[in-house]
């Protein structure tokens, strides 16, 4: 059976509609009476706001390139 382009864009577009309804109905129907609090801790004392020990500096990602995709958006 062909299915034409068209066709099956609105065949997807249903899907990803009905999977997104799902996510967010499965994510408002979540209980938390069974969460408990273990415990509350400060920060560490050596670790100032926003700065990273040496230990835990952020490393930069590394970006693949893909030149056979284009971009959609």
């Amino acid at each position: 059976m062909k299915i034409s382009d068209k066709a099956l864009e609105l065949i997807i577009r249903d899907v990803l509609g009905g999977m997104e309804e799902m996510a967010t109905m499965e994510g408002y129907a979540t209980s938390l009476a069974g969460m408990e609090i273990l415990g509350i801790e400060p920060n560490d004392p050596g670790h100032s706001g926003g700065q990273h020990p040496e230990s835990e500096k952020p490393r930069n990602a590394v970006v693949l390139p893909f030149p056979g995709l284009r971009k959609t958006a």
